[in-house]
């Protein structure tokens, strides 16, 4: 079986809305919409947090998420997510955990269901798709 993780980058700064990722949608803070999406996942085998927030780290150790804390030059308004996601990865690996496949959620985009990500999960690995 293969080891699909789930990795969430999830910065504490934002030009436009601080602490975004914080903010209560709909009855929860943002980040635990895609927390829960995911834990609930059948195929996903993890969920991880990167963030350089104590605060969302936290939290999202609070709702079952394992914490990476993000280095403050990997969290800039200029950083990119392809970098914050190896570095989530590289740290992920340490722990002598290969990974096969990565699930990226974006926190600030909670408008889906488990079903659309266990669809996208089985479309990727039947089609053999590398991205």
């Amino acid at each position: 079986m293969k080891n699909i993780v789930c990795i969430i980058l999830a910065r504490g700064g934002s030009k436009t809305i601080p602490k975004k990722n914080l903010i209560n949608f709909c009855g929860k803070p943002l980040i635990i919409w895609s927390i829960e999406q995911a834990k609930k996942t059948k195929s996903i085998k993890d969920v991880w947090v990167s963030s350089d927030d104590k605060n969302i780290l936290l939290l999202s150790k609070k709702f079952g998420a394992k914490i990476i804390l993000r280095p403050k030059y990997l969290s800039k308004d200029t950083s990119s997510s392809v970098d914050g996601w190896l570095h989530a990865i590289n740290e992920i690996e340490k722990t002598n955990e290969k990974i096969d496949t990565v699930i990226a959620l974006q926190p600030t985009s909670p408008i889906r269901e488990t079903f659309d990500l266990e669809k996208g999960i089985t479309k990727f690995l039947r089609n053999n798709y590398d991205s």
